[in-house]
């Protein structure tokens, strides 16, 4: 039985990945460097940040820690900027958020920044909905390892009671990475196809075309649960 969902948080919840990608992209430009939206696609999406900025440093064939700190804070700086304006949630990203926390434990596990998903859940009027957020400030290896589902895990055991096991957690995905990390944290996932098509997604247990159709009985039902309507 389900008992909770775990939501990855860009290209899930929000449309973001392309204003991630513009801030990478001009960071980088700075410097001299370069990065085209395959290769972003290749090394960005899905990943902490951090590990995005070195990945794309090495594909200009550059190892530099103390560079990878600068451009990420160059990088974070500049999305930071543009959040208000162009970083939007999904369509009915509020309503099925608030459907999904009627039934469920609610968290995120992302790859973001904090500050970043606390300003959009505030803005969307869904910050209550989460009973736990991971992000990018809260562990050192990211997906596709398992760790940032486990703490999200963790931090919804110091609130649900009984304790949940990883088995009654359903993840939301949206990369390859992701749905990896879901896997080897025992969880189920369901794969949302905003950035990569089916076949990179497969591996996930269900694979859907838009979050909306988490409200779908057939998800739940591919899922060994009750429809949720």
């Amino acid at each position: 039985m389900v008992r909770a969902v775990i939501f990855d948080f860009d290209g899930v919840l929000v449309d973001s990945e392309r204003v991630q990608f513009e801030a990478l992209r001009q960071a980088l430009s700075e410097h001299g460097l370069t990065l085209s939206w395959d290769d972003y696609r290749a090394v960005g999406i899905g990943l902490p940040d951090r590990e995005a900025v070195r990945l794309a440093l090495e594909r200009n064939g550059i190892c530099d820690e103390a560079l990878v700190t600068q451009v990420l804070e160059r990088k974070t700086a500049l999305y930071d900027a543009w959040l208000a304006e162009r970083v939007r949630a999904v369509d009915g990203m509020a309503d099925i958020v608030r459907a999904l926390a009627q039934r469920f434990a609610l968290a995120i596990a992302s790859g973001a920044m904090r500050h970043q998903i606390e300003a959009v859940l505030q803005r969307e009027g869904v910050r209550d909905c989460f009973a736990a957020i991971v992000s990018h400030d809260d562990y050192e290896v990211g997906k596709p390892d398992p760790t940032p589902f486990l703490l999200a895990l963790e931090k919804l055991n110091a609130v649900v009671h009984p304790p949940l096991r990883p088995h009654e957690c359903v993840v939301v995905e949206d990369a390859p990475a992701g749905v990896t990390a879901a896997r080897a944290a025992g969880m189920r996932c369901v794969a949302v196809t905003t950035y990569f098509d089916s076949e990179a997604l497969k591996d996930a247990d269900v694979v859907i075309a838009k979050l909306a159709d988490l409200l779908q009985p057939s998800v739940w039902e591919r899922l060994d649960m009750p429809p949720l309507l």
